[in-house]
Order: C-alpha cells, then structure tokens, then sequence
C-alpha cells in the first residue's frame, strides 16, 4: 500500500508540474473559488461518487469490464465539471497534493485531503451497505 501512495503522489506531482509546463503559464492553485464550505462538500460529494462507481464496476466478483472506463470517466468528467468553479474538483489527495505543490500554497491542501479521504471512506461504507453478496 505505501508504494501505491507514493507512486499517486509522484504521479500527482509530476502531472500538476506537466500541465504548467505545457500550458506555460501559472500553476493551477488548489483553492476554493466559493466557499469552504461549499468546495468541501463538493469534493466529498463527488469523491463518494467516483469511489462507489469504482468500487461497483471494478472490484465486484464478476465486473462489468467493458463499461467500467466509461462509468468511471464519467464521474470523473461530471466531477471536474460541476466543482471546477467551486473546488477545481481534483477529487484525489493526490492531485490535491500535487496541484498544492505545484502552485507553491498548501494552506488548502489540508481541507482537500479530508474531503476527499471523508468522500472515500463513506464510498467503501456505502458499497459495503449495499454489496452484501461481495462479503460473504
């Protein structure tokens, strides 16, 4: 697990870093256009939605590997567009990290982190709820 974290948070990093290179000009900052409030529960609406969807079309017994790029790329679209002008809608820790790292400005960094740790933790509950057949 610590090696996945650490590959997340390189691959976070160098992206955020990327994207400024190839659109030259400022980092993106991770910071709220709205409120706080309204950007952390944002990020932990969506985060929930991407992690639930990913949990029910990829960890499954018999997935729906055809669809599951799709239904996955889809929250993560619907995501970035319905949060872009309120938290940019990273809807990772890691890109979190990365786009705060990036920009040079963590003063936000720990508000994404908890959102969106709070959005997963509530997708493995909610999956866990209703994918009883998954546990037995």
């Amino acid at each position: 697990a610590a090696s996945y974290i650490g590959v997340q948070v390189a691959a976070g990093i160098l992206a955020a870093l990327t994207g400024t290179f190839m659109h030259a000009s400022a980092p993106v900052p991770l910071a709220p256009s709205a409120g706080r409030s309204e950007a952390f529960l944002g990020e932990v609406l969506f985060t929930f939605l991407l992690g639930f969807v990913v949990l029910s079309v990829a960890t499954i017994e018999s997935p729906l590997s055809q669809y599951s790029g799709l239904a996955i790329g889809m929250c993560v679209t619907a995501g970035g567009l319905a949060m872009s002008n309120i938290s940019g809608g990273s809807l990772n820790p890691a890109v979190s990290l990365g786009l705060a790292v990036s920009h040079g400005n963590i003063s936000f960094l720990p508000l994404y982190i908890f959102a969106e740790l709070l959005g997963g933790i509530l997708a493995a509950l909610g999956f866990r709820g209703t994918h009883l057949d998954e546990y037995r």
